[in-house]
This record gives structure tokens, C-alpha cells and sequence, in this order.
């Protein structure tokens, strides 16, 4: 393990914090940063040489006159005073350290100089640096929050790592994952990214047991190559999708002045990260969705065959357009299973049984129905997985409903992925969503976002055997 590595976990797993400029004033980072720490287990030393006290916990002027060992610094002072907290941290013996303090390389040249400064004295000591002009970091499974940020929302834990250079994105991110309701193993916002850049993010996340799949929200980098190489070797065991920006003039200038950035070729960006195995997306939305679905689902599609089920066509229709147009195959179902439905429907003339597979009424009011035709869809050799479009009901004592316990069934059954889409406002989700997505069903509420998410997953799990 490199040095930056282990300084990362040190970071990433603290058993004692230093918060480097803490105030007793609500309104200043420093008390912004104490209270973000409020769930933290382990020792936090308020650093302030002005204050005796903070909230009756005792003040350090400096972490090595606290003569503890600190294993994160949380630095909040003014821009002036950053080198010399980070000269402290290295005289005490401080691993990792967040610089939320902006000032520096976005600045410009006088920035750059400063920042340099800092590069040398974080890799002389082999301090692993997030920042400066970060939110921070934190590890949602042992309730770090290293941010000047209290969350509004509680973060669970999960399998999805976040970076991104942009504290507010990094927020957008973790909204996005709370809203649905998937977990989150660790996120960083890097900033102007001193000694920790993507391609040393991707390198610890590689080998971090909690993270499954990297979500990068990318402005711009200085190293593109080691990103590639570092990507490149993360692929084959885990999922890595790529938000970029930065594609246009206005852009581009605006992420050199946000944080640094050098935001390079657009196609080239793209190129490589195809290259490289990861995907990459168009919105911090659609990369959510997409580590909703292999977050959730047991298994990854074996090819790009993809059957629906409904009772509503219209909105099938919408996923079904979707999905074709992002390359993945919608084959009509073999005349076998064209006549068990039809035998299920028992309509006075034989109705047309395409894909999407349209139930009409039947299927919305006798679960049977939906659940049986679920069944002989899936159980067809030709199709990699499968997509149920359901309204569901809000009253239980009008029609028959979406059959949840049959659909997990036939999904574990199958060993096929299955995703689900209940017809619903995002603030009144229906009964059974919750049971779906915690037995390998992901649920959403637009069809479009459902399909999108689908095709990337199909997409990274024909990477994955190349």
C-alpha cells in the first residue's frame, strides 16, 4: 500500500479528530465543523490558541500542544494561516487533514505559489490532503462528517463511493443518493486537490471492502493518464461511472476559476474513460439511478435482451423507447409463452402479445395474472432481464394490485436482474417498494429514468466480459 493510500484510510477512518481554527461562533466554519462532527465516536481536540473552551471541551493552541495523536486535521482558518496548521499537523504526526480554506490555485499565479507550499510540506510528511476549497470527506458507516456541513438528510450506509471536485455537487450527490434510498460507503469533495487527485481516489477505493461501484463527478484534472491507468485497473472489480463537465467555453473557463481545473478535450475525456471500462453519464441524476440499479440487483444482464411487462402500455412504451435507443434489444416473446398469456387473459378474440407485454386491465386487477406472465417471460432463455411498468394502487379495496412477493420470486428464481416501475409521485412512494428494493428489485417512478439506468448497467456488463 503506497503511502497516500494508508494516509486515506487513516482520513477515512479516524479514532481522533483535530479541528484546526474551531470557534464558538455559529456562524464560522470552525463551529460548522463541530457540529458536522456531532455523531463522531471518537476523540475531537478543538485547535484555537484565542480560546480556553469550546461548549465545556477543552482548546489546544496547537495539535501538537494537545500531545495526543491526531489521525485527521480539519483546517478552517484563513488562507494566510493554512501552511503553518499544516506545518502543526506535520510536527504532530497528523495523516490526513481537510483544508476547506479557498484561496489558493483557483486564485491564480500568487494562489499557485501558495499551494505549492502546501504540496510540500503535506508529501514531505505523507499527509493525505482533501482541498483546499473542498466541503470535505466522510464515511457514512461510522457517521464521519468531515464537512463544515451538517447533513439535512441522514446518510446510509451502502456500497457507493462519491468524489467530486465541487463541494455543492458532492451535496447534489448525496441528496440524490437519499432521496433513493441507497447507501453510501465514503465521499470525498477533492477541491484543488493539493496531493489527492481522482487517480488516488480510485487506487484507495479499489481496494476499499465497503465501495462496489465509483461515482466521479470530474471537472478537470492535470492527470489524465494516471486517471486512465488508475481507472483502467479498477474496472475489473468494480463499476465506475463519470459525470464530466466542463465541455463547453463557458465551462470550461468556470471550472478553471471554481477550482483549478484544466478541463482538457471533451472527446478525449470520453475516449478514455470508455477506454478505460467506466461509463459515463449526463447527469448527476442518471449516475444516482445507474448505482441504484447495481447497488441493488443480484445480478449483472448476460446480453441486451430486455422484455417489459405492464398493464399500461403507454407509459411501457416510454421505457421501451428508451431502451432501443440506447442500443438494447426488445425481442418479441416466443409463441409459447404468446399463447399461456392468452390462455391467462381469456378475451373473446386472441389479443396482439408483443414486447412491451401488455396485460390490459387483467393484469392490473388479478395479480395472478401479472405474476404468471412475469414468470413464463422470464423463464425464456432469450431474454437478460426484464422491466415491470405497474400504477399501483393507493387503496386496497380497489383492484388487485402489484403482486410484490411474486415478483421477488421469480427474480431470485430467474438470476436474472429485474427492474420495477411503480407509477407514483416521488413524496407518496406505494406499499411494497420498500420490500422490493430490499430483496434485489430497484423501483422508480419514471419509466424513462428506470430505462436509462437499465441500459447503463446492460452497457458496463458487456465491458466487463471484453
Amino acid at each position: 500500500m503506497s503511502w497516500k493510500s494508508d494516509s486515506l484510510d487513516r482520513l477515512f477512518n479516524p479514532k481522533s479528530i483535530a479541528v484546526v481554527g474551531a470557534s464558538d461562533k455559529p456562524q464560522r466554519l470552525g463551529a460548522l465543523t463541530l457540529l458536522s462532527l456531532s455523531q463522531f465516536e471518537g476523540e475531537i481536540f478543538p485547535i484555537n490558541p484565542r480560546l480556553e473552551e469550546i461548549n465545556g471541551v477543552t482548546c489546544y493552541p496547537s495539535i501538537e500542544e494537545a500531545g495526543v495523536q491526531v489521525d485527521l486535521a480539519l483546517i478552517a482558518v484563513r488562507a494566510p494561516n493554512v501552511v503553518l496548521a499544516m506545518e502543526d499537523c506535520a510536527k504532530a504526526g497528523v495523516r490526513g487533514a481537510v483544508i476547506f480554506t479557498a484561496g489558493f490555485k483557483e486564485l491564480g499565479p500568487a494562489g499557485e505559489e501558495a499551494q505549492s507550499r502546501l504540496l510540500e510540506v503535506a508529501d514531505k510528511s505523507h499527509i493525505a490532503v482533501i482541498g483546499p476549497n473542498c466541503l470535505g470527506a466522510g464515511n457514512c458507516k461510522t457517521n464521519l462528517n468531515a464537512t463544515f456541513f451538517p447533513h439535512p438528510v441522514p446518510l446510509k450506509g451502502g456500497d457507493i463511493a462519491m468524489v467530486s471536485q465541487s463541494g455543492g455537487v458532492t451535496g447534489l450527490m448525496l441528496y440524490r443518493a437519499a432521496d433513493s434510498n441507497i447507501g453510501v460507503s465514503k465521499f470525498a469533495s477533492i477541491g484543488n486537490r493539493v496531493n489527492i487527485d481522482f487517480h488516488d481516489m480510485l487506487r484507495y477505493l479499489r481496494n476499499d471492502e465497503e465501495t462496489r461501484t465509483i461515482c466521479l463527478f470530474v471537472e478537470g484534472t492535470e492527470h489524465a493518464r494516471e486517471m486512465y491507468e488508475e481507472m483502467a485497473s479498477t474496472t475489473d472489480k468494480k463499476r465506475v461511472l463519470v459525470f464530466k463537465v466542463g465541455k463547453t467555453p463557458v465551462a470550461r473557463a468556470a471550472a478553471l476559476s471554481h477550482t483549478g481545473s484544466l478541463a482538457g478535450r471533451a472527446e478525449l475525456y470520453s475516449a478514455s474513460v470508455k477506454q478505460a471500462g467506466g461509463l459515463e453519464v449526463d447527469s448527476v441524476e442518471e449516475m444516482i439511478d445507474t448505482a441504484k440499479v447495481l447497488s441493488i440487483c443480484k445480478s449483472l444482464p448476460r446480453g441486451r435482451n430486455v422484455a417489459i411487462v405492464t398493464h399500461t402500455l403507454g407509459i411501457a412504451l416510454i421505457a421501451a423507447q428508451e431502451l432501443e435507443e440506447q442500443g438494447v434489444s426488445l425481442p418479441l416473446p416466443s409463441n409459447t409463452t404468446v399463447s399461456r398469456i392468452q390462455d391467462m387473459l381469456k378475451m373473446p378474440v386472441d389479443i396482439p402479445i408483443a414486447n412491451p407485454v401488455d396485460l390490459l386491465a387483467q393484469g392490473w386487477a388479478n395479480p395472478d395474472i401479472f405474476a404468471q406472465a412475469l414468470l413464463h417471460v422470464i423463464e425464456e432463455e432469450q431474454y437478460d432481464a426484464a422491466m415491470t411498468v405497474f400504477s399501483p394502487n393507493f387503496k386496497e379495496d380497489i383492484g388487485g394490485g402489484m403482486p410484490i412477493q411474486s415478483v421477488i420470486d421469480t427474480t431470485n428464481k430467474s438470476g436474472k436482474p429485474v427492474v420495477s416501475v411503480l407509477v407514483s409521485p416521488d413524496s407518496r412512494r406505494p406499499i411494497g417498494w420498500e420490500e422490493l428494493e430490499q430483496n434485489g428489485v430497484p423501483s422508480f417512478s419514471s419509466p424513462q429514468r428506470a430505462a436509462r439506468a437499465l441500459s447503463n448497467v446492460i452497457e458496463l456488463s458487456e465491458r466487463l466480459k471484453q
